[in-house]
Formats: structure tokens, sequence, C-alpha cells
């Protein structure tokens, strides 16, 4: 058992450094551990929106006929090792711990600076080369070409659906973005995305997959196959993720007998998760929905819901928006179709940026019509006011948490809801 404490500091240390784009210092990391060549089969799962929902798909499904995998996502909602999930449960902190000791010990010996997320991306390499598991499954952070898991081999790329988001990194057009996006593309490797209307997107995608590979990191450049996927203007982004996952699953030999079986269902943390209040008997629903492509897809799927006939509570919570009237208007017609008992404004914590200050989100709220019940700047407080209201008014209410998916994180906490069982993300029954 080693003493996690100096490498559990180092690990929050590296947060001040912030976000690098780049992929020097981890490909440098990655030789510096001397990892075994992986005998295991990796995905890569690059989009602005679904590559979460995609890869939780594609893991249920390797579950469901018994191929262990590990899938490295980001953020985590509650605790560290959500990052790092083997056969979609968090791995143990002991885990997480004896992988971390070794990239403290690498980075120490090697003086490679290291960000958060390059040095959880490397815990998960640790782990999987110690697990040997049958699958790795990988989400960028951000982008694909410069981000820090384009460093790590990979057998299938798969890009989901594409939007305008974090612009000032990847370029003002959509253009731009997929550019970034389809660089996770491998010579030689397929290459899976998901229809795109923009027909100067396409082209960029195409031309990157007719002359893929970053030859400092693959070794050579070449062409990828690519596989476009349509998916309809009207689906949900589970069914989205379905066809891309299905897609995918054709490609991996470890899956060869094995037929592809729809996932009807997740449980997933923070996205359409229902937890039930063991106190108030109000009935949650998290959604992690956090931009607005993202809003609107997940709240025509939340129209369709019965649910919202009856009393309801929303409780709303933001980080920075480059169009807060974009992001919040799939809601406010949600809202206008079933309008809430109550509106709750509160602020997310402990994520990358500063949640959106309460009176700021309440203006924006305002502007198109719908005014807020009451605000707390701390989730915690907010959650406590909805429950406490439940006893008051004598009824439990069904809730809708929304905005930001460290925001779920802070629900779940709030709640109790935050064991391993909470956190894994299994097919449902």
């Amino acid at each position: 058992m080693v003493d996690a404490q100096p490498a559990r500091a180092w690990l929050e240390s590296t947060k001040s450094k912030g976000m690098a784009l780049g992929l020097d210092n981890t490909a440098k990391a990655i030789a510096a551990l001397e990892l075994p060549s992986p005998t295991y089969e990796t995905v890569h799962v690059a989009g602005s929106n679904g590559k979460g929902t995609t890869i939780a798909t594609l893991g249920a499904a390797l579950t469901a006929a018994g191929l262990p995998h590990i899938a490295f996502t980001s953020p985590h909602l509650v605790r560290v090792e959500e990052r790092v999930r083997l056969n979609g449960t968090p791995i143990a902190s002991a885990t997480f711990d004896e992988a971390l000791a070794s990239v403290h010990a690498m980075a120490t010996r090697t003086d490679i600076a290291l960000t958060f997320f390059e040095t959880t991306l490397l815990v998960a390499l640790v782990v999987a080369a110690d697990q040997q598991p049958e699958v790795m499954l990988l989400e960028t952070g951000l982008g694909g070409r410069l981000d820090a898991t384009r460093a790590v081999p990979a057998d299938v790329a798969v890009i989901t659906s594409l939007s305008l988001e974090h612009t000032d990194f990847l370029g003002d057009t959509l253009e731009a973005i997929a550019g970034e996006k389809a660089a996770i593309a491998r010579p030689g490797k397929p290459l899976i995305v998901r229809g795109i209307h923009d027909p100067a997107a396409r082209t960029r995608v195409e031309n990157i997959a007719n002359n893929a590979g970053n030859p400092t990191i693959d070794g050579t450049q070449g062409p990828a196959t690519l596989h476009w996927l349509e998916v309809p203007d009207e689906a949900t982004y589970f069914d989205e993720a379905n066809l891309l996952a299905a897609a995918a699953w054709k490609h991996l030999k470890c899956a060869d007998a094995d037929g592809w079986n729809e996932i009807r269902g997740l449980r997933w943390p923070g996205r359409m998760q229902e937890i039930h209040s063991k106190g108030s008997g109000n009935v949650w629903l998290l959604e992690g929905a956090h931009n607005p492509s993202g809003m609107e897809v997940s709240c025509r799927e939340l129209s369709g819901d019965a649910r919202w006939k009856q009393p309801w509570v929303l409780l709303l919570g933001s980080t920075p928006q480059a169009d807060m009237e974009a992001m919040l208007t799939p809601l406010v017609s949600l809202c206008r179709q079933h309008p809430p008992a109550a509106v709750v404004l509160t602020e997310p914590q402990f994520g990358r940026y500063p949640g959106v200050p309460c009176p700021a989100l309440e203006a924006a709220l305002l502007d198109q019509g719908v005014e807020t019940t009451t605000s707390f700047p701390q989730p915690d407080d907010a959650v406590a006011w909805i429950e406490r209201r439940a006893d008051e008014v004598g009824a439990a209410h069904n809730v809708l948490c929304i905005g930001s998916l460290y925001l779920q994180g802070n629900v779940l906490q709030a709640l109790g809801a935050d064991d391993d069982e909470a956190l894994a993300i299994v097919a449902k029954d």
C-alpha cells in the first residue's frame, strides 16, 4: 500500500497549471513510464456533444458482452476516480493511488510538467497496463488535434455531433472545429463521423481523413478509412450514441463473436439520471446539458416526458456561455410548455470555470420572461430549500437539475447519492 498523500497533493497542485494544448509533454511522459505495448484495442472519441454518451453506451455494451474495458472520461462529478472506470465502475481509491504514485515518480524523475488532465490520462494508461482489458475507451478533453489523448495510439476513431464551442481555442467556424476534431484520425484505421450538413466542414473532414496522422506520434501519415454515419435530425443524443457505438463495435476484433445488442437505456451519473430522495420523496432528474446545442437536444427529449405535467421544480446553474440566450432558449420553451412550480438558481462549484453568478443568470432568464423564485450561491443550500419545500407543501415534486455537469456532482453529494453504485455506468434493466 502506497502513501497516497504526497502524490495526491502533487495531483492537486497540477490544477494550477490550467489547460495546455499540445502533445509533447504527454508523449514524453508516456515514453518515460515504459509501459508494455498494449494488447487491448483502443477507441478514441471526440465531438462537441455526445462523446461521453457514446463512450458510456459502448462501455455498457462491452460489459453486457463480458468484455472487460477501461474508460477514461472527464470531468468527474464527485471524485477523481470517476475519470478511470473499470467495466463502468470508478476504480478503487487504492488502485488510483498506486497508479498515481507511478506517474508522480516519473514526473519527479524526469521533471516533465503535467496538467491535471494529462496526469489523470497517464493514471488511466498505467491502470490499463496493469489490468490488460480487452478495450480502452478514450474521451478527448478539448478538440482533438492537440488534446493529450491524441498522444495515445488508437484503433478506431469516432467523431460525434459538432457545434460552435470553445471557439477561442478551436476556431470560430464549424469547418475549423471539424478540422480539430477530425485530427484524431489515425492512418490506416477507421474514422467514424456523424454526418455533417455544413459543406465546408464535411470537406475539411474528408481532406484530413485522406492524409491522416501525426508523424511524430503515429510514425507515419496516410489515409484513414472514413465512414460517414447519417443520424436523423430528430434523434436524441442517446439514439446517436447507439448508432455511433454500434458502428465502432463492428471494428473491434474482440467483439467478432458478439453481435451488437442495442443499449436501450443507461444509468449514468448526471445524464438523465433519476435519483429518488429518501428524505423528501422528491424525484430528481439530473441532466448535464451545458451548451446551446446540448440544451436543445436535451430539452427536446425532456418535453415529451409526462412528469412535467405534474408539479415540478427547476434547479438551474451554469458555467460561462458565449451565448447565454441561446443556451437558455430551449429551457425557457420547456418552462412555457410546462410551467414549473418554482425556479431555483445556484452556482456550480469545483469546476474548471466559476459558476455564473445567480443575479446574472436571473437577469438572463427574466429577459426571456421567466421569473426566479429564489437563488442560492451554494448548491447545497439550493438542494436543502427544494427538499424542505416538499415538506412545507405536503407533497413531493419532480425536480429537474440542469445547466452544468459540475452542478450534477454538487447535487449528487448534497443528496448523499455519491457511492460507487450511484456513480457507475450500467445498462438499465
